[in-house]
């Protein structure tokens, strides 16, 4: 779901409800959604915000998995080097980022948390 966010397509409001209540049931904590977001899927998929003919329907999931996974092997040095390049990998996505973590922080349909 977090990979949505780099597609060539607009995500509407509803869209992006949807990805924070998976986010959200989840379980884990903000902090491990934003490391996540940056150290394992933003070094997968970055570069489609700066490709003029970028996926727009959704990433080809096996491979998604293989390069987080990848990435989740990595250490210091990879996280070093997603810290230089925060700015250019999440540039495109930081409006439905911060939408998503107001989305988190109301509380869930339902009124159960």
């Amino acid at each position: 779901m977090l990979s949505d966010l780099w597609l060539d397509t607009e995500l509407d409001q509803r869209w992006l409800a949807g990805i924070a209540d998976v986010l959200r049931r989840s379980g884990l904590s903000r902090a491990q959604l934003e490391a996540v977001l940056l150290y394992e899927v933003a070094p997968v998929v970055w570069l489609n915000h700066w490709n003029f003919t970028g996926v727009w329907g959704c990433f080809d999931s096996q491979w998604l998995l293989a390069g987080c996974r990848r990435n989740q092997q990595r250490g210091r040095w990879h996280r070093y080097k997603c810290r230089l390049l925060r700015w250019p990998m999440t540039y495109g996505c930081q409006s439905e980022w911060q939408q998503i973590l107001g989305y988190l922080a109301e509380p869930p349909a339902g009124g159960t948390t």
